[in-house]
C-alpha cells in the first residue's frame, strides 16, 4: 500500500510540474506581457516580419518580457479587429515599419517619440536604410530587423538617455554588436534589464496613460 502510495505522490508531483511547465512564462506573477502594435506601412515581406517577430520575441523574453505581437496589417488592409489602437504606456506600444526615413542620416534605422517626462509609446522603424545596411552581409534581414524593433522598444521602456557603450542599446552598432547578433547573442545588460523592469512596473502601477510624442532620435 505505502509503495503505491508513493508512486501516486510522485505522479501527481510530475503532473503538477509539467502543468507549471505547459502555463509559460506568463504564469510567472513578475512576468511582463507586453503588447506591441506592428504596422506594416513597407510591405515588410511575411517571412522577414516572421523572423522579426521571433527575434525580438527571444531578446524581450531574456529580460522577463512576454511579448504580444499584434500583426496590424499593411495599407489598405489593416486588421481593425486586434486592438491595434488602444496604445497605451508602458503596456501597450506601437511600432510602424516604413520606407524611407526622416532622419536625414542613411545610418539611423530608427527612431523614439518621447515626451518631455521621458515616456512614449510610439517609434518608426526605417526599412530603406535598413534594407541597404552593410550589417546585412552579417545578420539576416529578419534577424537584423528584429534587432531594431527590440532597440526602439528599449528606448521606449528605458527612457531618455537610454543608449549604453555597449550591446543592444549602444547607439551605432559596431563589428562586435553584429557578430553577437548574427549569433544570436545580442542583448539588453543585466542593469538595463533591471531598470527596464521597475520602470515598467512603476508606470504600471502609476497608472500613467498614454505619453504625448515627441521625436527624439534613437542613434541607430
Amino acid at each position: 500500500m505505502w509503495r503505491k502510495l508513493g508512486w501516486m505522490m510522485v505522479t501527481v508531483a510530475a503532473l503538477l510540474s509539467a502543468s507549471k511547465a505547459d502555463a509559460g512564462p506568463d504564469a510567472d506573477p513578475k512576468t511582463i506581457r507586453l503588447r506591441v502594435s506592428v504596422f506594416n506601412d513597407a510591405l515588410v515581406p511575411p517571412s522577414v516580419l516572421r523572423e522579426a517577430e521571433a527575434r525580438t520575441r527571444l531578446v524581450l523574453k531574456e529580460v522577463g518580457v512576454s511579448l504580444i505581437w499584434l500583426d496590424c496589417g499593411t495599407p489598405g488592409n489593416w486588421h481593425t479587429d486586434l486592438g491595434c489602437r488602444d496604445v497605451s504606456f508602458p503596456s501597450h506600444l506601437s511600432v510602424r515599419l516604413v520606407l524611407g526615413q526622416k532622419t536625414g542620416r542613411d545610418d539611423i534605422f530608427g527612431q523614439s517619440f518621447l515626451n518631455e517626462r521621458g515616456q512614449g509609446s510610439y517609434a518608426n522603424v526605417y526599412l530603406t536604410p535598413l534594407s541597404k545596411a552593410k550589417a546585412l552581409e552579417l545578420v539576416r534581414e529578419g534577424d537584423l530587423l528584429g534587432y531594431v524593433v527590440v532597440h526602439e522598444l528599449g528606448h521606449l521602456l528605458l527612457g531618455k538617455n537610454s543608449h549604453s557603450a555597449k550591446g543592444l542599446m549602444r547607439a551605432k552598432w559596431d563589428l562586435f554588436e553584429l557578430r553577437e547578433a548574427a549569433s544570436g547573442n545580442l542583448s539588453f545588460s543585466k542593469s538595463e534589464a533591471a531598470s527596464l523592469r521597475a520602470r515598467y512596473w512603476s508606470a504600471a502601477t502609476e497608472n500613467q496613460g498614454e505619453a504625448s510624442p515627441e521625436p527624439r532620435s534613437n542613434g541607430k
